[in-house]
């Protein structure tokens, strides 16, 4: 059980909507005077904060609170509306659950034994409310510190490119939330919990809907200091969040990437009491207490590099003197990866050996989602399409945004593209991810107010099928990465129109009823990138295999100089 000194006491208040909602209080031991508060609020249950932080209780993302206590900080843990026991319905992010949220932080202002500055704190949830919260503006919400917390809820994490998720979803309800109310004697229907899943599948658009339960888009009114911290290993659910969020908060701001490269190494690092000594309790100090302490002379931008075992730092993202870097899809044989095609990732533009690459799902040879048996062992590539780079003879840094551009065409009215891309060490087939991206051809159309070069913004309020044959153009978002390729590795491309469920639980998505044939690039008369139309068909326009990997890079020179660079994938395909 994590350590703390002293046992909470219980307040309750009325909040707008005449809902009597409950929080525990800790208060420092010894406390003479009012102290600054650190507020989290989740749908967990206050009851559970005993529960150690460990993957099998992925939701107790407190951090260590013994540590606020003994630095003469209050900590409260709020059950939100139709959790715990709190009254009301459970509706997760929503506007209304911001406001209450809100009245929270303003009765608790107000207590003799608060300042009347307070602070949010806590991991995923606890970080996606503190978004919540703050585009309420509460007057007495003096800073934010969102680790690990998504905001834009439709793109971030529950229909990437138009996908939807099914493995994180029904885990992460059931286990963190139904069951977890049942345990504690709450009824299976109470508090409208049993509603959560049906109203996010009943949204498939990007509608007004989810723009409620979106902070995202009304981040920009947020102007108190925020200190944004992503975990490079939760890229499909939080990361791209902490990107956006930081980006759209227009008070002081700073931005952390943290190492940890799995769900389960965010949680521990979260729980660190050394990781909150030395970075979010000097930011609180300084916004609740006055203390100055320097935590705003860093750097604007921290992150850390995979490959490279070190943190870097910029004032802005992605890293000021970016340029694009391009590498295309060949057809030509690597004689590296068992794959249904084993194709070539090069920095040059293909000529005739870039063939076409056509293949049909669902492949009778996948196993567990994409993945197959080979020779008795898991073999993760040998049934999807993989482009391999020659190794790369000297060293580069691909840190920034990146896209994956590519024409391609299905026998189907619509059809989905889940890329990857990966780094594979010197030598080795042991690939690490550095990015991955997905898009439903339907859902392709962009806003241009919010695209940008490396990053497309897709609306996802429409669908547009596909003529069955006809080519299209899509640009994938690929999210935010940072490594470091040294002499000899290589970076491999991955595509297909489904996940492996051995590598990337939790967050599969739905496979739906895909059933067709894709095609990926075609060979002949290779003419200017500008030439090509959005969408032909084939007896429209000739075409060959173009892909970009976009990312920043930064490549090292014989001065050990900077020329920072940036990577972006792109594929013109038609046919």
């Amino acid at each position: 059980m994590p350590h703390v000194d002293i046992e909470p006491f219980e307040i309750e208040f009325v909040d707008r909507f005449g809902q009597k909602l409950k929080a525990d209080v800790y208060l420092p031991k010894g406390k003479s005077g009012p102290v600054p508060v650190l507020l989290a609020a989740s749908p967990y249950q206050k009851s559970l904060r005993h529960l150690p932080a460990h993957w099998m209780f992925a939701s107790s993302e407190y951090g260590p609170i013994q540590l606020y206590l003994d630095e003469g900080y209050a900590y409260v843990i709020l059950d939100l509306p139709g959790s715990g026991v709190s009254e009301g319905e459970w509706d997760p992010w929503s506007i209304a659950e911001g406001n209450s949220t809100h009245d929270a932080i303003e009765f608790i202002a107000a207590q003799d034994w608060s300042t009347g500055k307070i602070g949010m704190i806590g991991q995923s949830y606890f970080a996606m409310s503190q978004w919540n919260a703050a585009r309420t503006r509460p007057p007495h919400l003096t800073t934010i510190v969102p680790y690990d917390g998504a905001n834009d809820n439709y793109r971030d994490w529950m229909y990437h490119g138009g996908i939807p998720i099914q493995g994180f979803l029904g885990q992460w309800m059931l286990a963190s939330v139904m069951y977890q109310h049942f345990a504690q004697g709450h009824d299976a229907f109470g508090g409208g919990r049993h509603k959560v899943i049906p109203s996010l599948i009943n949204h498939p658009f990007d509608d007004d809907w989810w723009h409620e339960r979106s902070p995202y888009w009304g981040l920009e009114k947020v102007d108190i200091p925020t200190f944004s911290i992503g975990v490079w290993g939760k890229g499909p659910l939080h990361l791209r969040g902490n990107f956006n969020g930081y980006e759209k908060v227009t008070g002081p701001k700073k931005l952390l990437v943290a190492e940890p490269d799995s769900f389960a190494g965010a949680q521990r690092l979260f729980d660190q009491t050394d990781f909150h000594r030395e970075e979010l309790l000097p930011w609180y100090d300084y916004h609740l207490k006055g203390i100055d302490n320097g935590v705003m002379d860093k750097p604007n931008v921290r992150y850390f590099v995979k490959n490279a075992g070190r943190y870097d730092a910029a004032e802005t993202w992605p890293p000021a003197g970016v340029s694009p870097k391009t590498f295309f899809l060949s057809g030509a044989k690597s004689d590296l990866s068992l794959s249904l095609n084993d194709g070539t990732l090069q920095q040059s533009e293909p000529g005739d050996e870039a063939n076409s690459t056509s293949w049909t799902y669902p492949d009778p040879l996948w196993m567990a989602g994409t993945t197959t048996i080979v020779n008795g062992r898991p073999d993760h590539t040998a049934r999807i399409n993989t482009y391999t780079t020659a190794p790369f003879s000297e060293e580069n840094e691909f840190t920034g945004n990146g896209v994956l551009e590519i024409f391609a065409s299905s026998d189907q009215t619509d059809f989905e593209v889940f890329c990857k891309l990966s780094l594979m060490p010197n030598g080795t087939n042991n690939a690490q991810k550095v990015t991955q991206g997905w898009l439903r051809a339907s859902h392709r159309h962009e806003d241009p107010s919010l695209t940008r070069p490396m990053r497309p913004f897709h609306t996802h309020d429409r669908e547009e099928r596909v003529t069955p044959h006809d080519v299209v153009k899509l640009r994938v978002e690929l999210l935010p990465m940072s490594v470091r390729v040294k002499p000899g590795d290589r970076l491999r491309l991955e595509l297909t129109n489904a996940d492996s469920t051995a590598l990337d639980q939790p967050m599969i998505h739905w496979y739906g009823q895909k059933v067709g044939t894709d095609t990926y690039g075609i060979t002949q008369n290779i003419p200017p990138a500008s030439s090509f139309p959005a969408r032909c068909r084939p007896d429209q326009c000739v075409g060959y295999q173009r892909a970009l990997v976009i990312a920043a890079a930064r490549q090292i020179v014989a001065l050990k100089l900077w020329s920072v660079l940036s990577l972006r994938v792109a594929s013109d395909l038609s046919n």
